[in-house]
């Protein structure tokens, strides 16, 4: 048995599924999710990330937490889908439309607002929309097949690079606006 194997079987544990509830949320019958843990693809790998949660280096290298710190409810969001068969509408083009909508009634909320600063009375319809704004986000993951903790820690360390601490601090600058002397 592979350490992936085992962490998959842990994974199982902690989040108290049957071996047919997990295979059922990952589109697979229980005997072929036995046997694709036994040598796990990527593919497999980041829709157990993206689908529970799990941390992917945790998954793939056994270090950090099995679940991030601070994790969306992929589960209970892609639950939502499934069980009123939209996931056949979640095309990636789709998705991506749906995502701008919703950023544009966030900013609805700070439009004639006069000042950015006092939005306390729009704070439940902001979150509101922050809230559609990260269920689409996911939604538009699972169609591209993305683990969303390894794009955001890949990210962030292209934006390290690009916007080194020296020449970024306190500066609204874009990356490719910095002089050599900064």
């Amino acid at each position: 048995m592979s350490t992936i194997h085992n962490r998959i079987l842990n994974i199982q544990k902690q989040l108290q599924l049957s071996t047919s509830e997990i295979a059922g949320k990952l589109g697979l019958s229980e005997e072929n999710f036995l046997i694709s843990i036994e040598c796990p693809s990527d593919l497999l790998i980041r829709q157990i990330c993206t689908l529970f949660g799990v941390n992917h280096q945790y998954l793939t290298e056994g270090v950090n937490p099995m679940v991030s710190e601070c994790t969306l409810p992929v589960y209970d969001i892609l639950a939502f889908r499934d069980a009123r068969d939209w996931k056949q509408f979640h095309t990636p083009k789709d998705l991506a439309i749906s995502l701008s909508l919703e950023a544009a009634e966030l900013l609805e909320c700070f439009q004639w607002s006069g000042c950015d600063v006092k939005m306390k009375n729009k704070q439940v319809q902001m979150e509101d929309e922050l809230a559609d704004i990260l269920i689409y986000s996911v939604l538009f993951a699972d169609a591209i097949n993305a683990d969303i903790p390894s794009i955001i820690k890949n990210k962030l360390k292209k934006n390290s690079e690009r916007y080194a601490v020296s020449k970024a601090y306190g500066n609204a600058k874009k990356y490719t606006e910095f002089s050599d002397t900064e």
